[in-house]
């Protein structure tokens, strides 16, 4: 069991809010509660967006492929290699 103490504005909201509810303004709070701790609802259109990418952009052509592996490899080199010019030799790499 834990035991909170609201300022006094704050508890007149609550009870106010719980009444017009119709409920308890303890079983208000623990719904408040319930739902600041639920798990965050993934945002499913980015989700399916992101998906819709990646088939557009499936291929199984060993070239392109090997292009694309090259052009990560360098993007990830230049981005090592401007943390180092920026912060020096004992820079962290970003991509080991």
């Amino acid at each position: 069991m834990l035991t909170i103490t609201v300022p006094p504005e704050m508890e007149s909201q609550l009870h106010g809010r719980a009444s017009r509810l119709g409920i308890e303004a303890g079983e208000y709070a623990m719904r408040l509660i319930e739902e600041g701790l639920a798990k965050p609802v993934a945002d499913q259109a980015t989700l399916d967006l992101l998906e819709k990418w990646d088939r557009e952009q499936a291929t199984d052509d060993p070239e392109e492929i090997a292009r694309r592996q090259r052009e990560v490899e360098e993007f990830m080199e230049g981005m090592n290699r401007n943390r180092l010019e920026m912060e020096g030799p004992n820079a962290r790499k970003i991509y080991p």
